[in-house]
């Protein structure tokens, strides 16, 4: 009988029934939809809240949680945060890649948006690194919003068949401008525009001043 050490692991791919919670609005007679996604440990009701006011009125709103829970530890209570991948930054690996949550994001957006209304991703921090590519596999993403994080220039096969957005805070500890800049750059090197914008006094967060910013982008870019 051979040792059970000796024996590999094997893997089994299946289509699974599965429920994700978070916040959907359907809006009164939407002309467009837009699809809010929280940063780390954050849930899609935070997101909901800071950015209502810069959303049109009376449009398609879903904001979702992410597919991974994180626990959250406070004095009296646990509650429940989300995540939309999990990145390992000490190893510098994904143990958790953004691919389950791309699937996710693709059918709610097909449930939620029969209409296939115009669709606006705007994303912070974690949410904004899985944004754009979930925005490749929805077709009808027509502008992305990051809002506090990188666009990943490495990860670009070619320029999207959508604007890409950057909303930045002066002070940002987590991403810093310099670094989120870079990036940036190399895009162009790469033919692929992405406008910028940074917000004075602003941290790792979605301040007034970035509130402003991305209503004012919402405006240019129109329906």
């Amino acid at each position: 009988m051979k040792n059970l050490q000796e024996k590999v692991e094997e893997s089994w791919q299946f289509n699974a029934l599965a429920t994700q919670t978070g916040i959907y609005n359907p809006g009164h007679e939407p002309k467009e939809a837009f699809l809010l996604l929280h940063g780390l440990t954050e849930r899609g009701r935070r997101i909901y809240r800071k950015l209502l006011t810069a959303i049109p009125e009376g449009s398609l709103i879903i904001a979702p949680n992410g597919p991974f829970p994180m626990p959250r530890m406070k004095e009296n209570k646990m509650d429940m945060g989300y995540a939309w991948y999990i990145f390992d930054r000490f190893e510098g690996k994904y143990i958790i890649n953004k691919t389950w949550a791309i699937s996710c994001l693709k059918e709610i957006v097909k449930i939620s948006n029969p209409q296939k209304l115009p669709l606006t991703i705007i994303g912070f921090s974690q949410g904004g690194y899985v944004g754009w590519e979930a925005g490749l596999e929805i077709p009808e993403t027509k502008l992305m919003i990051g809002l506090g994080c990188e666009f990943r220039a490495a990860l670009f096969k070619s320029a999207p068949p959508f604007p890409l957005v950057a909303i930045h805070g002066s002070h940002d500890p987590v991403i810093t401008p310099a670094k989120a800049m870079a990036e940036i750059e190399t895009l162009k090197e790469k033919q692929i525009h992405c406008d910028w914008h940074l917000i004075e006094g602003t941290t790792h967060e979605i301040s007034t001043g970035v509130v402003n910013q991305v209503k004012e982008v919402i405006k240019k870019y129109g329906t």
